[in-house]
C-alpha cells in the first residue's frame, strides 16, 4: 500500500469519523443549551479541521500530494491523535 493510499484510508476510516463524532457531541451540548463559549469556539475549530481533511482528500484524488508529503501527513496525524503537541503543524 502506498503512503497516499494509507493516508486516504487513515483520513476516511478514522480521522473524519472521529471529528464528526466530536462535532455531533458539541451540537448535542448546543441543543441542550449546555454549551459554553469555549464549546462554541471548539465547534468552529473542529469544523475547520474537518474541512481541512476533506481538502487533503481532494488533493489526494487529484494526485497533488507526493508520497513523501503523504508520509509526513501520516506522521503528523498520528502525533496529533496521540496528543503530541510538540510541533506547530498546520493541516
Amino acid at each position: 500500500m502506498t503512503n497516499a493510499q494509507t493516508l486516504k484510508a487513515l483520513i476516511e476510516d478514522e480521522v473524519i469519523p472521529e471529528i464528526e463524532d466530536s462535532i455531533d457531541y458539541i451540537f448535542e451540548l448546543v441543543d441542550a443549551k449546555k454549551a459554553t463559549k469555549e464549546d462554541t469556539e471548539e465547534l468552529k475549530d473542529t469544523q475547520d479541521l474537518l474541512k481541512a481533511f476533506r481538502e487533503i482528500l481532494t488533493e489526494l484524488e487529484n494526485d497533488e500530494i507526493d508520497e513523501e508529503e503523504c508520509l509526513e501527513l501520516i506522521e503528523d496525524i498520528n502525533a496529533m491523535r496521540n496528543g503530541d503537541n510538540d510541533e506547530d503543524d498546520e493541516i
